[in-house]
């Protein structure tokens, strides 16, 4: 795939109807989607790779224009590797159309997508979604809280309605409200609920569902379902008090489910939830399957721009945090080096073992921890190759830190150094929380310095925060000694830092 041209088309029926083909079971891929996002005012387009004239992989991607620039949105990136010509394809598309900011989703996105850091302020979210596969027996997968409540509302005389109509939206957004009241009284971080015309556009142009939970004529529980030919996809859910009693939400999403399959559906995709999250566990919990997967936020615009914009954005919000935008923050950072020559070798301990880690070995990380993967392929993608070395404890990935020669330190951040053409630095040291405490970290350095010594690195450099004692003390201990410091005076308003050395 890495050979298929980029392709850009506005979304005509014919190049949409093939995209659907490609991803049956994806809402998001389909004409009522492109439809609604039309009547709510996004322009929208089919990006992707093609092969032989035909689409290969693509997804629809939705402009907004803006007075600073405009705002594209995907909310189902294709199934793309890192290295891939789609992601080089998408940067032109955002610098002929003005794009300035830039939001890559994965809301039912198959496996395999890779994001790379885009433009001068990138921000990755780790995420998960829940898969339930509509095969003959899903039923059997529930967990048994969820048959007792299927029970209950069953005995309770709960039946299931489908509508488009005004009247159910207002109830279906009423029930949001309540269900998002009761999940911030228990603490958990939540938003205020936007009611975006998104909804009513969804229901409006067939892509959009409500299946609705009734007891008598009240309507208990409401689920916005997108659909796809082979597929639905769990837009958003709200439940009463009254509902939560009587099993409501469990009962209208396994009969979401059989009526789904019933019109020949294969997936329902129960949408994203933090794991740990009551959400999640209630969604697990009708045994779908937990797919960990990410999302990112990218300004791609030029730096003037985003600094107007958050002017305005704070002028408007808050001035009093505009004045913010002039005055300077400082960090110190502590400079430590050592020479390479007459190093004694690092001494082996049992169960421990250091390797180094190819480009491949770091795209095949476990997404346990989905933000310590996404910082390794943020480094992979921002350096161009793996400088990376791994300490395992037998045979459990424990902690990687990055060896960088001197071409490669000028892409780090923050770049304290000046480097000449025989030193290095080892930067990126992040032991698991498992491992902490363990003497893991002075392990891998000392046998970073060995690595250096044998390709002919004379010294070695390092730095860290002043206030990172327990970094100091690693550092210390694999026998570096202190060089100086560097303040870092960063201002908002000139988007990058001052740094005055106090080194070499």
């Amino acid at each position: 795939m890495t050979g298929s041209p980029f392709i850009c088309s506005a979304a005509l029926p014919q190049i949409v109807a093939e995209l659907s083909a490609l991803s049956p079971t994806n809402p998001f891929a389909t004409e009522g989607y492109f439809a609604a996002m039309r009547a709510v005012g996004r322009a929208p387009w089919v990006l992707g790779l093609a092969s032989n004239g035909a689409l290969e992989v693509g997804c629809g991607a939705f402009l907004k224009a803006g007075r600073l620039g405009h705002h594209l949105e995907i909310p189902s990136l294709p199934a793309v590797a890192q290295h891939s010509p789609f992601w080089s394809g998408l940067r032109e598309f955002c610098r002929q159309h003005g794009v300035v900011t830039l939001e890559l989703g994965t809301f039912a996105s198959p496996a395999g997508v890779a994001i790379p850091t885009f433009g001068v302020h990138f921000t990755r979210r780790p995420r998960c979604e829940y898969l339930m596969e509509l095969g003959e027996n899903f039923a059997a997968r529930l967990v048994t809280n969820h048959r007792r409540n299927l029970r209950r509302a069953q005995q309770a005389g709960l039946v299931i309605s489908r509508t488009r109509s005004a009247q159910g939206l207002r109830a279906h957004q009423e029930l949001r409200q309540q269900s998002l009241a009761r999940r911030r009284s228990r603490g958990e971080d939540i938003g205020q609920l936007q009611h975006s015309s998104e909804e009513q556009a969804f229901l409006q142009s067939g892509v959009g569902e409500l299946f609705q939970a009734l007891q008598g004529t009240s309507v208990v529980s409401s689920v916005l379902v997108l659909q796809a030919s082979l597929g639905g996809y769990y837009q958003s859910a709200g439940t009463s008090s009254a509902g939560m009693a009587l099993g409501a939400s469990h009962f209208l999403i396994h009969g979401i489910a059989q009526q789904l399959q019933a019109n020949g559906a294969q997936m329902f995709n129960l949408g994203g939830a933090d794991s740990e999250s009551t959400l999640g566990r209630f969604k697990a919990g009708f045994g779908a399957t937990r797919v960990a997967c990410e999302a990112a936020s990218c300004y791609v615009g030029p730096r003037w721009t985003r600094a107007v914009r958050r002017g305005v954005h704070l002028l408007r919000k808050n001035p009093a945090e505009l004045v913010g935008l002039f005055s300077a923050r400082m960090s110190r950072w502590i400079v430590y080096a050592i020479d390479t020559e007459g190093l004694a070798a690092p001494v082996p301990r049992a169960g421990l073992e250091f390797t180094a880690l190819l480009s491949d070995d770091l795209h095949a990380l476990p997404a346990d921890d989905a933000s310590f993967r996404s910082r390794q392929l943020e480094r992979l993608q921002r350096f161009g190759a793996s400088y990376a070395y791994a300490v395992t404890v037998n045979g459990q990935l424990a902690h990687i830190s990055w060896l960088l020669p001197a071409q490669a330190m000028g892409r780090d951040h923050p770049q304290v150094f000046r480097p000449l053409v025989d030193e290095a630095e080892i930067t990126a040291c992040e032991t698991l929380p498992p491992y902490r405490g363990r003497g893991i970290y002075p392990f891998a350095v000392r046998n970073l310095l060995e690595v250096a010594r044998r390709n002919g690195i004379r010294r070695i450099l390092m730095k860290t925060r002043a206030d990172n004692l327990a970094s100091r003390a690693g550092i210390e201990k694999a026998g570096l000694q202190r060089l100086g410091s560097a303040l870092l005076i960063a201002t908002p308003i000139l988007d990058r830092p001052v740094i005055w050395r106090r080194f070499r």
